[in-house]
Formats: structure tokens, C-alpha cells, sequence
């Protein structure tokens, strides 16, 4: 995990309000306009690991925020260990979630512990990664750039546990659908004809993924808050409940 500490200790020192400025944008993302102006900061609070331990920002990380001069829209410049919409990162997530699978004796209660997060969050990464990570999809991709035919035989075919971790036979899929596609991952990183500096697989092929095509993957579905209580003007609704 040096690698990344070095990265954001780097970016703290230099980087932030009476700091200095990252590297300014050529062009625009949006319009491919040739002059992006430095918009101000934006503080975040993100979660990150240092040396396998959680670590967080507690006060705030500055993100340069840049404006386009012809379209007028704006954006934040992110460095390379943080991903967009989440206070806990991607390492975190790969890390409790290869805790939790790969240990016999993992509990959700206690990877939690480990991490600094709730049970419940642990549980929610391990199914988002089960949908999120198509294992035989990475597993064709790295074989198309190493060609070993050997990394199939790679891949776990049930999850280590000394008691049930799965109270369903659906939810069992869940688990080994994960910690498969989590492998699978491992060996693509590991196939790529220029070694990622990022250590966290996860978290370098979210950003790849970002960066090529703007494509986020959040946690949960997008959606909107609860509607406000409305003080009706208008005449009554008839409820047909009743």
C-alpha cells in the first residue's frame, strides 16, 4: 500500500488553497473548448487505506474545481486515488470484501470492526460487487493480453467458511459470484501489458472505466429524496383506498 500513501501525502503537500494547483486541462471534456479555467475547491471527505488501515480525511481534502470558457461547464480534477460519489473508496471496499470472502472465519461484524464501517455496509459491498464484476468477461481480457491458459484454473470455486455465511441458496451464489469476479479482477490487473501503480485493482479498473467512457458505478441506484410534506391548496383528493 505505499504507493497510494505516497500518492495522497504527495497531493496534500502540494496541492490545495495557498498550496498550489494540479496541472491545468488542456481542453474540455465536454466541447473539446482549448481554455478551462480553475474554478475554485471543493473539500471531500473521503475514507481511504493507508498500510492496509482505513484512513480518513477528517479535514477535508481540497479538489480543484475547472470551468470551460466556451460551454460553461464545470467539473472537479480528482487525483488517481479517489473515485467520484464515495466517502469510502474503492481499496476499502476490495479490501473488506476479500477480508469478509476469503477468511474462514469472517463475519461481516468483523471485518466492520476492521474497517471502521457498519456490518450492514460490508454486506451491501460484497452484493454490489457480485452484480458489478462479470468474472468470465475479465477472465477473456486477460487471457487476451498474457495467453497462459491457465487463468481459469485460477478461480475459487466455493467461499473458505468454518460456518454458514449464507442463509440462502441465493445469497451463496452472491458470495462465490463476488469473491470470483474479485480473482478474476486480481489476474486482469495482474495481465496488463503496463503494471498499474494503483494497488488496488478495483479502484484502477473503476477509473479506467470512468475516464474512457464517464461511466460511474454507484453503490446504489440513483434516486431522489422523499418528497417534502405539500400543504394542499387545491380541493381534496378523493382517496380511493377506502
Amino acid at each position: 500500500m505505499a504507493s497510494a500513501s505516497a500518492d495522497f501525502k504527495a497531493y496534500q503537500e502540494r496541492i490545495g488553497p495557498g498550496r498550489g494547483h494540479p496541472e491545468r486541462p488542456i481542453d474540455c471534456p465536454f466541447c473539446e473548448g482549448l481554455r478551462v479555467w480553475f474554478d475554485g475547491w471543493r473539500w471531500v471527505f473521503a475514507v481511504v487505506l493507508q498500510d492496509g488501515s482505513p484512513l480518513r480525511f477528517d479535514d477535508g481534502l481540497p479538489l480543484q474545481r475547472a470551468v470551460c470558457s466556451r460551454c460553461h461547464h464545470s467539473w472537479t480534477l480528482r487525483p488517481a486515488f479517489l473515485y467520484p460519489h464515495r466517502a469510502l473508496q474503492p481499496d476499502v471496499v476490495q479490501a473488506a470484501a476479500v477480508k469478509y470472502l476469503a477468511e474462514e472465519d469472517g463475519t461481516y461484524r468483523r471485518v466492520a470492526a476492521c474497517f471502521r464501517c457498519s456490518a450492514r455496509s460490508v454486506w451491501r459491498w460484497v452484493g454490489w460487487l457480485a452484480g458489478l464484476l462479470a468474472a468470465p468477461q475479465l477472465l477473456a481480457e486477460a487471457e487476451q493480453l498474457c495467453a497462459t491458459g491457465l487463468s481459469a484454473g485460477l478461480i475459487p470455486r466455493s467461499v473458505p467458511q468454518d460456518h454458514a455465511k449464507a442463509y440462502s441458496p441465493e445469497r451463496a451464489k452472491v458470495l462465490l459470484a463476488a469473491f470470483q469476479g474479485l480473482a478474476a479482477l486480481a489476474l486482469w490487473s495482474r495481465a496488463q501489458p503496463v503494471p498499474p501503480t494503483d494497488p488496488s485493482p478495483l479502484r484502477f479498473w473503476l477509473n479506467g472505466r470512468f475516464l474512457a467512457f464517464r461511466q460511474i458505478e454507484r453503490l446504489v441506484g440513483s434516486h431522489q429524496s422523499p418528497p417534502m410534506p405539500v400543504e394542499e391548496t387545491g380541493p381534496p383528493r378523493l382517496d380511493r383506498r377506502r
